[in-house]
């Protein structure tokens, strides 16, 4: 996944659409929430794809825990491990 954002000298900074960076202070207020929510995102470093599956992922979770059996168990802890290599796998790339 390729970053818009990037933070240099603690100040973020924006990539435009032609690829130049951009300091927040040249951005209108309206957007600067945006920006800060985008910076926010980008380093979870998750993709976008995988962030809309954790809903069900915790879904599928609390399902599971309300008969708590030693499989159920064991497979949230796999959902768990799964989310957390997703992440891993996401930086690496």
């Amino acid at each position: 996944m390729k970053r818009l954002t990037l933070n240099q000298d603690s100040k973020i900074k924006v990539k435009d659409i032609y690829g130049k960076m951009h300091d927040c202070k040249d951005v209108p207020n309206e957007f600067y929430g945006c920006i800060r929510k985008l910076y926010d995102y980008e380093n979870t470093g998750y993709n976008p794809d995988f962030i809309d599956t954790i809903p069900y992922i915790l879904q599928d979770m609390a399902e599971l825990l309300e008969n708590p059996t030693t499989e159920h168990i064991k497979a949230c802890k796999s959902k768990i491990d799964y989310i957390l290599n997703a992440k891993e796998n996401a930086v690496s790339e």
